[in-house]
C-alpha cells in the first residue's frame, strides 16, 4: 500500500494579507511545521507493514521549494497556483499516479502532529472506505484522503474548490483527533495571537 502524503503549500494568504506561508511562527516560516509532521508520520510506518508512506510538498513559491530542495524533500511545481486549490490537487494527483491514496494536508495547521496523522491514516486503512477527513469538533475538514479510485475525479476539479465535495457520503471516514486544537488554522494574522494562547495553555 502506498500512500502520499501531500502537502500543500502553494496559497498566497489573501485574507493574511501576505504570503502566510513563509510568516515567521516562533523564528521559523508557517509551513516547515507541517513539512516536519508529515515527514515524521510517513517515517512511522515502517516497510515492514506493508505501508509505504511518502511525504511530497506542491506549491508555486520559489524560495518554498528552494528551501525544501536544499533538504531532500520532494516538490511538485504548480505553475498554476493562482488558479486556487483543485490546481495543486491536479498537480499532485498527476506527479504521483502510481500512489493508492493521496493525503492533502494544508499547510497552515502548524499544531497538527506526526503521531495524530500516523493514526488518522491507520483509522482510515482499517475502515476500507475510499474517502477520510478529519472532524474538528464542529465539521468536516482538511486534512483528508482519497484511494486512487477518486483520480479522474480530483482531475476534473477546477478554480478554488478542493475535494470537500467528496466528503459528504455517509461512507467516508471520519476521523475525530482527541486534540481538536491541532486542527487550528491561521487564517489572519490575529490567528498568530490565538495560536499562541493556545500553545501556552498546553504548557
Amino acid at each position: 500500500m502506498k500512500i502520499t502524503l501531500v502537502l500543500l503549500a502553494s496559497g498566497f494568504g489573501r485574507r493574511f494579507g501576505s504570503n502566510k506561508l513563509t510568516a515567521l511562527l516562533y523564528g521559523r516560516p508557517l509551513y516547515t511545521y507541517g513539512m516536519e509532521s508529515l515527514c515524521r508520520a510517513a517515517q512511522a510506518f515502517l516497510p515492514s507493514s506493508g505501508i509505504d508512506c511518502q511525504a511530497v510538498l506542491v506549491t508555486g513559491h520559489k524560495a518554498i521549494a528552494a528551501a525544501c530542495e536544499s533538504q531532500n524533500i520532494p516538490v511538485i511545481w504548480n505553475d498554476q497556483a493562482r488558479e486556487g486549490m483543485a490546481a495543486s490537487l491536479r498537480a499532485a494527483v498527476t506527479a504521483c499516479g502510481d500512489t493508492d491514496a493521496w493525503a492533502f494536508f494544508p499547510a497552515d495547521q502548524p499544531l497538527l502532529r506526526a503521531a495524530t496523522i500516523a493514526d488518522f491514516l491507520r483509522h482510515f486503512l482499517a475502515s476500507g472506505a475510499a474517502v477520510g477527513c478529519m472532524h474538528n469538533g464542529e465539521r468536516r475538514c482538511s486534512p483528508a484522503i482519497f484511494r486512487s479510485s477518486y483520480k479522474e475525479q480530483l482531475l476534473a476539479l477546477h478554480g478554488d474548490r478542493g475535494g470537500r465535495q467528496f466528503l459528504r457520503g455517509k461512507d467516508t471516514c471520519v476521523y475525530r483527533s482527541a486534540a481538536q486544537e491541532e486542527l487550528f488554522d491561521i487564517d489572519t494574522e490575529r490567528d498568530f495571537v490565538i495560536l499562541d494562547k493556545i500553545t501556552k495553555e498546553q504548557l
